[in-house]
């Protein structure tokens, strides 16, 4: 059959390209579950490598956010149908190397080390890091991915009516890394770990063959919008990578975190985020001059994009702080065991975060007959208001009792996504829907690294601050674990109140979101 005699509805092509966004999503957060079962089968000593381990979880974050900055501008120039389809093949190619990373690569690695000096480098470790750069060749596919799909979805539908396909992308994104770790862990219970990624392998390639076929009708986009601006997007890209190294979201901060801990910036932040404000100067610079900008300056002249930008920043600055406060709390004041502290996280996130992706469904919808602001508005108030009742959270709080405040932040923050994104998108013009959707992302992104900094900072001088007020220089090992439970208490309770202030700042820029027909015209 011709593939211009196959006919494809707007509604069908959106399911399809949410397929290899929800199989990208998954693999952010699978590997959570299956990071022991590598340190073991590799043979790395659990001590000293799960540090180097937790980089298979921060080097796919790392690259899934950089390839969200210029993969959506690129597909403004080469074309939707092209890249998304470069995209999915990579992602398909890294999840190959991912699963067979200790064996050929690991191989061909220790060749060029023997020739190229005399050491001999650790075959384990160098497994290891194989199968990091392999995580991070299958993340750049996956973040490509997701902006691109977004401009799709914005080329499909018109102003108006985008809101509801956005909301079920958004939904379907936030579902993957919502059950990732679930999945990693069933499945490793019973195959080896590289099943998960082998399975990947067929998924991608029927995903491939349809979505040739049902994007070959896609509108083509204007000739006019030119070269693209590759060290624009080198720029960006180190800025990102410097930021998310000096806030300590790579491997000492992720294994932190995984422990339900906290840890203060890392001693070499200082470096990582002066290269990271250079390398923004020299972006900014370059915008300026370039003619054809990869973050176009006008976009941000444009009222609903600035505030829809800020709102969604702070959106995730308040996401991260409950998304890494509630293992931290069940982790320090309720499990007995690391064990049951990372099997209760697991299900209690999911309060949080299932409810989050089922309610951007319904967001999308209420966008579509009430416009931006009202969905947005409620949501964060919702938000606001989950946060709040979370500052009373104690010991004794049973999980029945955090269940549903939880889920009423999910859901506030799930009412938020859709209207954030269709404003963004809506106010756009055609040629620059890519690099637009790729904002929506990277302004969450950066958010959520600002916030797992904040929080880390904060609680703990706080805990400090607090522990010399209450005991003083002498107090002994009875009297600090006694008050060590009540300062615990006492700052995260604070840093829930402080996502709520987040939260209410996030109203702000939300409530300027102009509605739908003064923009009309524009893009």
């Amino acid at each position: 059959m011709n593939q211009r005699q196959m006919h494809f509805s707007p509604a069908a092509i959106v399911g399809l390209i949410s397929l290899p966004i929800f199989i990208g999503a998954l693999d952010l957060t699978v590997v959570s579950a299956v990071l022991p079962h590598v340190v073991y089968d590799l043979e790395i000593p659990l001590q000293s490598g799960l540090d180097d381990a937790a980089w298979v979880v921060s080097g796919y974050l790392l690259a899934y956010t950089v390839a969200m900055t210029f993969m959506g501008s690129l597909s403004d120039r080469a074309g939707r149908q092209r890249v998304y389809l470069l995209a999915l093949a990579i992602f398909a190619l890294g999840s190959y190397l991912v699963a067979v990373a200790d064996g050929w690569p690991t191989d061909l690695a220790l060749q060029i080390a023997y020739r190229l000096g005399p050491e001999r480098p650790d075959p384990a470790y160098l497994s290891l890091w194989m199968l990091v750069l392999a995580r991070m060749v299958q993340a750049f596919g996956g973040g490509a991915m997701v902006p691109v799909g977004m401009a799709i979805a914005g080329d499909l539908y018109p102003p108006g009516r985008r809101a509801r396909p956005l909301g079920v992308i958004a939904a379907v994104d936030t579902a993957g890394w919502v059950v990732g770790h679930l999945y990693g862990g069933i499945l490793t219970r019973y195959f080896d770990w590289r099943v998960i990624f082998w399975m990947n392998l067929p998924l991608c390639l029927a995903a491939f063959l349809m979505i040739y076929f049902a994007l070959a009708d896609l509108p083509r986009l204007p000739e006019t919008v030119g070269r693209m601006d590759w060290s624009g997007a080198a720029l960006i890209s180190l800025a990102l990578a410097a930021l998310n190294l000096g806030l300590g979201t790579g491997a000492e901060q992720s294994s932190m975190l995984s422990l339900g801990g906290v840890s203060a910036l890392p001693r070499f932040a200082p470096g990582y985020l002066a290269l990271a404000t250079l390398f923004f100067i020299l972006f900014l610079w370059r915008q300026r001059g370039a003619a054809n900008p990869l973050m176009p300056p006008a976009l941000f002249r444009r009222p609903n994009f600035s505030a829809a930008g800020l709102s969604n920043f702070l959106i995730g600055v308040g996401l991260f702080i409950a998304i890494a406060n509630v293992p931290l709390f069940i982790n320090t004041l309720v499990a007995e065991t690391l064990e049951q502290g990372a099997w209760d996280s697991g299900w209690m996130l999911s309060a949080l975060t299932v409810p989050m992706a089922l309610a951007s469904v319904p967001g999308g919808w209420l966008t579509h007959r009430w416009g931006y602001r009202p969905p947005a508005l409620a949501g964060l108030i919702l938000a606001t208001t989950g946060f709040l009742l979370m500052t009373s959270w104690q010991p004794e709080t049973t999980y029945l009792a955090m269940i549903p405040q939880l889920a009423l932040t999910g859901v506030g923050y799930g009412l938020t996504l859709a209207p954030i994104a269709a404003a963004v998108i809506d106010t756009s013009p055609p040629g620059q829907r890519g690099a637009a959707s790729g904002l929506v992302i990277i302004f969450r992104l950066v958010g959520m690294t600002v916030g797992v900094s904040a929080l880390a900072t904060y609680g703990l001088q706080r805990a400090n601050f607090l522990g010399w007020e209450m005991l003083g220089p002498s107090a002994d090992l009875t009297a600090a674990a006694r008050v060590g439970m009540q300062i615990a208490t006492q700052v995260i309770s604070e840093t829930f109140l402080i996502a709520a202030v987040v939260s209410v700042f996030a109203i702000l820029p939300s409530s300027v979101l102009k509605p739908l027909s003064t923009e009309r015209g524009k893009p």
